[in-house]
């Protein structure tokens, strides 16, 4: 008599399964995701530590995806903008996985070369060792805002009712795609420009 068919799990296969499941506007819950897998919830404990653990799986996944290219060369403001734009571009292809992630800790070695990239950096550009790690998270918390944009409907603001320059400049913006892209990149060198500007203040301080 030939044996069950069993199915095989493993992290990555579980991470898929649920970017899939979330992506698809479900929530993550073990026993849809398991049911959706055709195993039992106590199999999923085999490879995970229960929801945070999926969400680890799926960060896991996509990181194997967008971050495993060598170190950006160039000079600090360059490393940053090319670092930046590989989380951003994760994110922005999976702004619902997006939300899950931004709930648990961050250990992955990968993701953390991210951040000592980040932090090397911001140190070589002049950046006081006391402000390195929040401006990190202020470039975080952009990245975040500007691939939840990708959720946003293609046109942000309705003409009908603006007025003043607002209902002049309105009509002549980018939309979908390219206005989510024209967002990241204002936003990430007006965050470049601010740094600058700060290291230039601390440098000239008494």
């Amino acid at each position: 008599m030939a044996r069950p068919r069993t199915a095989i799990l493993s992290r990555e296969i579980i991470g898929r399964a649920a970017i899939d499941y979330v992506e698809s506007g479900n929530e993550l819950q073990l026993v849809p995701l398991a049911r959706r897998l055709g195993v039992s919830v106590s199999s999923l404990y085999h490879h995970v530590s229960g929801r945070d653990g999926v969400i680890h799986a799926m960060r896991q996944v996509l990181v194997s995806e967008y971050m495993t290219e060598g170190p950006v060369q160039g000079d600090w403001a360059q490393r940053i903008r090319g670092e930046v734009e590989r989380t951003w571009r994760m994110y922005a292809a999976h702004p619902r996985v997006l939300q899950h992630m931004m709930t648990v800790v961050i250990d992955e070695p990968d993701v953390l070369r991210f951040y000592s990239t980040l932090a090397d950096a911001f140190a070589e550009a002049g950046l006081p060792d006391g402000e390195v790690l929040t401006t990190i998270e202020v470039i975080d918390a952009f990245s975040f805002g500007a691939a939840l944009d990708a959720l946003s409907p293609d046109t942000v603001l309705g003409a009908e009712r603006a007025t003043g320059k607002l209902a002049d400049l309105i009509p002549g913006h980018a939309t979908g795609a390219a206005r989510n892209r024209l967002v990241f990149d204002r936003g990430l060198e007006l965050l470049i420009a601010g740094v600058e500007a700060r290291v230039a203040a601390y440098r000239s301080a008494p």
